[in-house]
């Protein structure tokens, strides 16, 4: 058993409350624990989101796409200028 307090007999604050027969302190810091029926259940395995598909990947990071955005010309523009062989997909 642990050393406790000396002004509570030895006991901590909790095991003194419930031998007097008074109501547990309240303490801010305290978050209530959900029942064990709303723990998150495990689902299924990650690691294989990559299902790879050409016209897809084309569509999403394709010369065309970057074109057509300023946010893709950005990254075109970037990627010139840090040297990179291949622009776009």
């Amino acid at each position: 058993r642990g050393a406790g307090c000396d002004w509570l007999g030895g006991r901590s604050q909790w095991e003194a409350a419930l031998l007097a027969g008074e109501p547990l302190p309240r303490t801010s810091s305290r978050v209530p624990v959900p029942a064990w029926s709303f723990q998150q259940i495990r689902g299924k395995s990650r690691g294989n989101e990559y299902q790879p598909n050409n016209w897809k990947r084309k569509k999403t990071h394709g010369w065309i796409k970057r074109i057509r955005t300023p946010g893709g010309i950005a990254v075109i523009l970037r990627r010139m200028l840090k040297g990179r062989k291949s622009l776009s997909h």
